[in-house]
């Protein structure tokens, strides 16, 4: 009940009690800081959607904090600066957290530049054109690179094709995925590497890896890395955009990042010609298959008695 009461000054004090994490802690501070205070002059909401919330718009403006060096909520809350962000994180998030983050951020953005959006009924929610599928030239040149980079980056690569590609293990995911999480089981006299990954529902998601010879990498990794983070063994909590920092290295050196978004794209469109739609949602943990409709021009045309024929296949 004391929500409903709050005046705006107790509502910024009680929100700008939470944290989030970044290495400056400065920057830190002045994101919630102001996420708290734009906040509390946002409608009343209950606490825990208010709380989740102002920890959201904290995060957008560390994002757009660390570009520049300072947190300011006026410039960073320009539309072509949030969609931006949400460009990106469409790439890496499912539809409903895009959905669920877009609205909280032009919600706030509708308190500092009201001209920039409009009233939530009428406002064109962007259209997000998915990374295009990493084509089997890439992999092929990505594979080849390993061999002569430094042994650590060179294996980091190694694991981030192989789980991307191997099975469609997102950005995030690496932040906290462990040698544990790669298992096998054994499938016509063959083991079978399979992925643990995490699911948008909160739960956990099974994925077999059946080209023979990532399973079997895979196998090795898990046997070599134990507990151990699958990008970072010998450290007890990944750094920040872990796999971003992979990327760095490689352009360093003169060479393309690693596009993760891409590999995993790759991936579903493989086996959207293998598997069942169903199947397929729940390997990819997605609520649409939009990233098919997005290169459908790289999809098999199937002619009618191919068509008549697996279609009699799947139904006996």
């Amino acid at each position: 009940m004391t929500d409903s009461i709050d005046s705006e000054d107790q509502r910024f004090e009680r929100l700008r009690s939470m944290s989030v994490r970044t290495r400056d802690r400065v920057l830190a501070e002045a994101a919630v800081d102001a996420a708290a205070r734009l906040r509390a002059r946002m409608p009343i909401s209950a606490a825990n959607t208010d709380r989740n919330a102002t920890a959201l718009i904290a995060r957008f403006l560390v994002a757009e904090g660390e570009a520049v060096g300072v947190v300011e909520e006026r410039t960073a809350f320009r539309r072509a600066n949030v969609d931006r962000y949400l460009t990106l994180r469409a790439q890496r998030g499912t539809e409903r957290s895009t959905r669920e983050c877009r609205n909280i951020l032009y919600a706030a953005g509708r308190v500092l530049h009201p001209r920039e959006y409009p009233a939530a009924r009428v406002l064109p929610a962007p259209r997000f054109k998915r990374q295009p599928a990493a084509t089997a030239h890439e992999i092929r040149d990505l594979y080849a690179l390993i061999p002569g980079l430094p042994t650590s980056l060179g294996t980091r690569v190694q694991v981030l094709v192989d789980l991307c590609w191997g099975a469609g293990a997102r950005p995030a995911d690496f932040k906290s995925l462990r040698g544990t999480a790669l298992t096998s089981t054994v499938m016509s006299g063959r083991a079978i590497s399979v992925v643990a990954l995490p699911n948008s529902a909160g739960g956990v998601r099974q994925v077999p890896v059946i080209d023979e010879a990532i399973s079997a990498r895979l196998i090795g990794l898990a046997a070599r890395t134990g507990n151990g983070l699958v990008l970072a063994p010998s450290s007890e909590f990944a750094e920040r955009n872990i796999v971003n920092r992979v990327s760095e290295h490689l352009r360093r050196r003169g060479y393309k990042g690693v596009d993760t978004a891409a590999l995993r794209n790759r991936w579903i469109l493989d086996l959207s010609e293998r598997i069942p739609a169903a199947l397929l949602m729940q390997l990819a943990d997605v609520v649409d298959i939009r990233v098919l409709a997005d290169q459908r021009d790289l999809l098999h045309r199937y002619k009618l008695r191919h068509a008549i024929t697996v279609m009699m296949e799947a139904n006996r």
